[in-house]
């Protein structure tokens, strides 16, 4: 798993989120937050209706794509890249094949957490 934690930012961040994916409503609250340096946060539906497994916050040089790692029962940072030189769209449509490739390595591990919820 590729993991980029120079920001100052990201690691407090990543401790405030709940040990659980989140909803869509969560991330827009993160997206829409007053703090200075985000300046967006978008969700990738999950395999669960209504549930965020991953979503990107947009920084301001930065983009992390954010996961919920099942057998950590954590958020991590998945991959981060720099969006200086992207405009918003092609930061959006990075940031989204970053989070398939997670989805696509994932989901063995997000299956087997999802049936052990289920017992």
């Amino acid at each position: 798993m590729a993991e980029n934690s120079d920001s100052d930012t990201t690691p407090s961040f990543l401790s405030s989120l709940p040990d659980q994916p989140i909803t869509d409503d969560i991330v827009k609250q993160i997206g829409e937050s007053d703090h200075p340096k985000i300046h967006g946060a978008m969700g990738f539906p999950g395999s669960t209706p209504g549930t965020i497994e991953a979503f990107l916050l947009n920084m301001e040089e930065k983009t992390h794509v954010l996961v919920f790692d099942p057998s950590e029962e954590r958020w991590c940072v998945y991959e981060s890249f720099d969006n200086t030189k992207m405009d918003h769209q092609e930061m959006i449509d990075h940031a989204n094949e970053i989070a398939n490739e997670w989805f696509a390595e994932s989901l063995s591990d997000r299956i087997t957490a999802a049936e052990e919820t289920e017992d």
